[in-house]
């Protein structure tokens, strides 16, 4: 039913140059679930993710919110960029607060203090408020801008490699906390990743692009079932038994 779906691709083509990216790319995101979107270098993950909160424009094709205000839809998505995108000038309470000045009209003591829970949330503490992205380590700077990303309360997050770069022990605990925040906040989250750790620690269900398209859409169980080609390898490879067999025990 479609008050069961969030995001809503179809049709989607994606081409600059003579290179087409997307081709004819369709997929459902249900509302609540965590959706790992794995694919080769170049498969066009990121240009997905851009496209669906509209900062790039795909060459045709429809993304539509079903069960969302699409006239005001902007508030209601979040985004953690890869590198976390902070700015650089403005510290880590200010670059949570940013959101909140450009959109509400919160006066400055309350916007310091929704931008405090949202840091607290993400798990960073006072001691790193007031210190600039460059003086605190990646694993915190990935941390802050999820807390950036829910400043407004989205119903959607949007995460672009966030366990990149990341030590193991780092990784989980970040696979954790999105665990955690999703299910305490009732989110959606759409999570671009190549870590299979991750796949199998936190998401419900994984879309492989492969080819322009949604090669694959499944659990990993569902997936790995019938898979070939490069999805087998992904899957099945070294890294992928260590994975899964680190997820089951």
């Amino acid at each position: 039913m479609s008050g069961d779906i969030a995001i809503r691709v179809r049709n989607l083509r994606t081409q600059f140059g003579n290179q087409v990216v997307h081709d004819d790319l369709e997929l459902d995101v249900r509302r609540g679930e965590i959706l790992g979107v794995v694919g080769p270098s170049g498969s066009g993950k990121s240009v997905l993710l851009r496209e669906i909160v509209g900062l790039d424009k795909p060459t045709a094709g429809e993304i539509t919110f079903p069960y969302f205000d699409e006239q005001n839809i902007e508030p209601r998505l979040g985004v953690m960029f890869q590198d976390g995108a902070l700015f650089s000038n403005l510290t880590i309470l200010e670059n949570v607060e940013a959101p909140l000045r450009e959109h509400t009209h919160l006066s400055a003591r309350l916007r310091s203090e929704i931008a405090a829970l949202k840091l607290a949330m993400a798990g960073l503490g006072p001691d790193a408020h007031h210190k600039k992205p460059a003086q605190i380590s990646g694993g915190m700077r990935k941390r802050a801008a999820v807390a950036r990303a829910l400043a407004l309360d989205p119903e959607l997050l949007f995460l672009d490699e966030p366990t990149a770069g990341l030590d193991p022990i780092a990784a989980e605990n970040f696979d954790r906390m999105t665990g955690e925040l999703a299910k305490s906040l009732g989110l959606t989250v759409f999570l671009v990743t190549h870590d299979l750790d991750t796949l199998h620690a936190i998401c419900e269900r994984v879309a492989v692009l492969y080819g322009g398209k949604v090669a694959a859409l499944g659990t990993i169980p569902e997936i790995t079932a019938n898979a070939t080609g490069w999805v087998k390898e992904y899957f099945s490879g070294p890294r992928g038994r260590a994975a899964g067999r680190g997820a089951g025990g």
